[in-house]
């Protein structure tokens, strides 16, 4: 088995579930935002506010590629990573993309007022619940596996590893 990709919208619990994963299959786990972070030297709110969106989908897909090169690990993505399809297929190459499956309104009420999430920050209820609707579509039409987000994090991650193992 080669990465673990998790996908999801904002607040859907990757880097949580991430963390847990990981250590079930004694791997290491990055979270892509913080892997940009470190690599741009600047916070995602700042990127977007010097450099605007786009560069810092550019940033995903650098960051993802480099990634996808090193040894196996659980990486948890940001909700928009796997809206581009090269993304996708790097993903898609060096591992499995496994989908967090929450209701919206329960990933609202964890990102509500998020000044770290600029997306988030930026948009009305209304507008974030048509860009979750949007994602969600990518999200089940890309992923190897899918999993409805109600469990615990670590009723999640064993979860995940069976159904991962079954893959082969």
């Amino acid at each position: 088995m080669n990465h673990l990709y998790l996908c999801g919208f904002m607040g859907c619990g990757k880097s949580t579930v991430g963390k847990q994963l990981a250590k079930g299959l004694g791997t290491r786990f990055l979270d892509l935002d913080d892997y940009i972070v470190e690599k741009a030297g600047k916070s995602i709110p700042e990127i977007f506010a010097s450099q605007g969106e786009e560069a810092f989908r550019d940033w995903e897909t650098k960051c993802l590629s480099e990634l996808s090169q090193k040894p196996r690990m659980v990486i948890a993505t940001g909700g928009g990573t796997l809206m581009r399809p090269q993304n996708v297929q790097a993903a898609k190459e060096s591992g499995k993309i496994v989908f967090l499956d929450i209701p919206f309104a329960e990933c609202y009420r964890r990102i509500k007022g998020d000044e770290n999430r600029p997306v988030a920050a930026r948009s009305t209820p209304e507008e974030l619940e048509a860009l979750y609707n949007t994602r969600r579509e990518v999200y089940s039409s890309v992923c190897d596996l899918s999993v409805e987000q109600v469990l615990s994090p670590m009723e999640t991650s064993d979860l995940i590893i069976q159904r991962v193992k079954s893959l082969g």
